[in-house]
């Protein structure tokens, strides 16, 4: 009986950002999760030739592709790997070819959400003079359009603008960028994981940011050094805590039914990550999904896992054979 199973990742060298180093310990803990679960494995670097992988893949016949390619063209055109499963009849593990191409663009994604009724900050889109009023003296972020993993954010990714001049110039400047620039929502950020079990969509515990020791006019975001670089100041004062379903019933509530809403809305499959923000008045707001967001032991997704009570190994398990006979 062919147990084979390919994990798919990126290339990485060794002068890789630490985002991207992450990936070969992803790839270890994976690798011996699913060999501890008697699947034979083989593991491919990925370097975005999809006629090469086209042939591998046609030469392997393995039960299941396991992605955990995060980075082809900084995130807008992950879709083409499950779309190539999906041609050749091989099942591919997470996302699929649909959910990643409407979440690979965020204000792409945005879009959708709109038209979804989906809560999301508002975004600039042009730098008609009537449009940019809106935004004027109020507190926005700049972030990547199609980078995940924090890329790019810092404590200076938060500003504000008080002329329409300096508001143009700051949108345009981000447009050759890539950048998306959006309403700061202040107030608590909160992560919320999902998946599906037997075919039936299971939120994971809801996950809050703690931003501890923050000074007056720090923004508490989650930036790439709270991440990713453990000596940082940002790193040991930003902390995941569980409590908050507990202490908030409601907007626990509120916000798992958004999660269902926009599951649906972006046919989502395998495991995603919903980022949140809500504000002062308890209104939250989505700010992105990450579809296939990482799986290895000390990011987000597991510990949410862990705390519903499942293994590292469980939580790995069920990503196969979810992907096996969906």
């Amino acid at each position: 009986m062919n147990s084979k199973i390919v994990i798919l990742h990126d290339k990485i060298d060794e002068n890789c950002p630490l985002d991207q180093l992450d990936t070969l310990t992803e790839v270890e803990q994976v690798e011996k999760a699913l060999v501890q679960l008697k699947y034979c494995v083989e593991k491919i670097s990925f370097d975005g030739n999809l006629q090469e992988l086209e042939t591998l893949l046609k030469n392997e016949q393995p039960i299941l592709l396991f992605n955990l390619v995060e980075t082809y063209y900084k995130g807008r055109f992950l879709h083409l790997i499950p779309l190539l499963c999906e041609k050749l009849n091989i099942k591919v593990s997470g996302g699929n070819s649909t959910s990643l191409f409407l979440s690979g663009d965020k204000a792409f994604a945005k879009k959708m959400m709109e038209k979804g009724s989906i809560p999301t900050p508002p975004y600039i889109v042009s730098t008609q003079t009537k449009h940019l009023k809106f935004f004027l003296g109020k507190m926005m972020i700049e972030k990547p359009l199609d980078e995940e993993a924090s890329v790019g954010i810092n404590e200076n990714s938060v500003f504000q603008c008080s002329t329409i001049d300096e508001l143009q110039a700051k949108f345009v400047q981000s447009k050759k960028k890539n950048q998306l620039l959006e309403i700061y929502i202040e107030g608590k950020e909160v992560n919320v994981s999902a998946t599906t079990k037997n075919g039936v969509l299971e939120i994971l515990p809801i996950a809050e940011m703690i931003f501890t020791n923050y000074p007056s006019g720090k923004p508490k975001i989650v930036t790439y050094d709270a991440k990713w670089v453990e000596s940082s100041f940002d790193y040991i004062n930003t902390n995941r805590s569980f409590a908050f379903e507990k202490e908030n019933p409601i907007l626990a509530f509120k916000i798992k039914e958004i999660v269902k809403r926009c599951w649906d809305l972006f046919e989502c499959s395998g495991y995603v990550r919903f980022d949140f923000r809500v504000d002062d008045k308890g209104n939250p707001y989505l700010l992105e999904l990450n579809v296939n967001p990482a799986i290895s032991e000390d990011g987000g997704y597991i510990a949410a896992s862990l705390e519903a009570g499942y293994s590292y190994q469980q939580t790995i398990e069920n990503i196969v054979k979810e992907a096996l006979y969906e």
